[in-house]
């Protein structure tokens, strides 16, 4: 081992080092890599597959579908007074979302809900409810 001193002048301090000799792995044996297979064969699993109709189809782990989502929401609230005193209150929200691959960026499906509720009261007390709901789904596979 190599070893190098400092030492202050005027100063009883003194600062010592000594070079550490390169460290070796020991205790490896042929064994390592045989149990490094036998964890890889204990991490796949049987589980139902979603997608496809097979049961008990072998899914190793670490296996997701590699996409990001984007998701989006916004709300809408108007009221407006017609000249012969018909009076509208509308909410709207709509939720969207967009899936692309997590690599390339790809896009992959988009899907939409647009929800609007209508209230309209009329000058004679008449009321008009109207409510709607549409779901749009788009899939480029």
């Amino acid at each position: 081992t190599a070893s190098a001193s400092l030492s202050v002048p005027g100063s009883s301090a003194s600062l010592t080092t000594e070079a550490m000799p390169p460290r070796r792995l020991v205790g490896k044996t042929s064994q390592e890599p045989a149990r490094k297979k036998q964890r890889t064969e204990e991490s796949q699993a049987v589980a139902p597959s979603r997608s496809s109709g097979q049961e008990g189809a072998l899914v190793a782990r670490g296996g997701g579908r590699g996409l990001k989502a984007v998701q989006n929401a916004r709300e809408q609230s108007s009221t407006s007074e017609g000249p012969d005193g018909t009076r509208t209150e509308k909410k709207s929200a709509v939720k969207e979302q967009k899936i692309f691959t997590a690599s390339g960026n790809k896009h992959v499906e988009t899907k939409v809900v647009a929800e609007t509720k209508k209230k309209t009261t009329r000058k004679d007390g008449t009321v008009v409810i109207t409510e709607s709901k549409s779901n749009k789904k788009v899939c480029y596979f």
